[in-house]
């Protein structure tokens, strides 16, 4: 997959940069990435949990109870969204204070975009099992 919005080498600059440093506050800071990284992945775990709950039981389910599981996907997806935004708000911030490019090449303010981005940053990592920054 081509990648829009993910800047690999930005990403695994800052990583390498702030895992190598004995800066406590580089230190803290790579905590904040790993936890970014983390709701990346939250945020398109929760959009294939919800659609395939939809696809699975979507057909099942009379009005009120489809109404329920709707309010709830989109609750959880929204919530999981808002993070990932912040958070790639975050990195980006991060990566720039670090003088590197940034990580999220997109429109902070363009929710597809990031949405895209968690995407890409998951495929990337799938497409690239075990890979160990030298």
């Amino acid at each position: 997959m081509d990648k829009k919005y993910l800047n690999e080498s930005a990403l695994k600059d800052l990583i390498r940069r702030l895992s190598t440093s004995n800066d406590p506050d580089d230190r803290d800071d790579f905590d904040i990435v790993a936890k970014a990284m983390e709701a990346f992945h939250h945020y398109v775990d929760t959009v294939v949990t919800g659609e395939t709950k939809l696809l699975l039981q979507g057909s099942s389910l009379d009005g009120q109870e489809y109404r329920d599981v709707i309010t709830s996907y989109d609750g959880d997806r929204h919530g999981a969204h808002e993070k990932a935004i912040s958070d790639a708000i975050l990195v980006n911030r991060l990566a720039a204070r670090n003088g590197l490019s940034p990580v999220f090449t997109g429109d902070e303010t363009q929710r597809h975009q990031i949405a895209d981005f968690c995407l890409e940053l998951d495929q990337y990592l799938f497409q690239n099992r075990r890979m160990k920054l030298s």
